[in-house]
């Protein structure tokens, strides 16, 4: 599985606030505890179903509201991708699949981000 890492460490982006642990491949679960809501437990199973695998449901959680911060504060969703592409294992659909079902579940204000 993917060695944990930041997500964006550059142009003062800061997707992360610890380490998050997103990868392809084997599909971790995280810890039940983390789901606070019924949209908390949906965006696990989606990202579940794109092959996003997690170390920490509560991080993966996090990290979602951090695209929406991102997001809020003028930076582009395509520049988020990038990061997230350059810093995980996430192919080019997972990366997308991520920040398009942060901003379904968690900001859909930002539901025009890509296009």
């Amino acid at each position: 599985m993917f060695a944990a890492q930041r997500l964006v460490q550059s142009a003062g982006l800061a997707l992360v606030a610890g380490t998050i642990g997103l990868a392809a491949g084997s599909l971790g679960t995280g810890t039940a505890s983390a789901i606070t809501s019924a949209d908390d437990a949906a965006f696990l199973s989606d990202i579940r179903y794109e092959g996003i695998a997690y170390e920490s449901a509560v991080e993966v959680i996090a990290n979602a509201h951090e695209v929406c911060t991102e997001l809020n504060s003028g930076v582009e969703a395509t520049d988020i991708g990038l990061d997230i592409l350059e810093h995980t294992d996430l192919n080019t659909r997972q990366a997308a699949a991520f920040i398009v079902m942060s901003i379904g579940y968690y900001c859909p204000q930002h539901a025009g981000a890509f296009g």
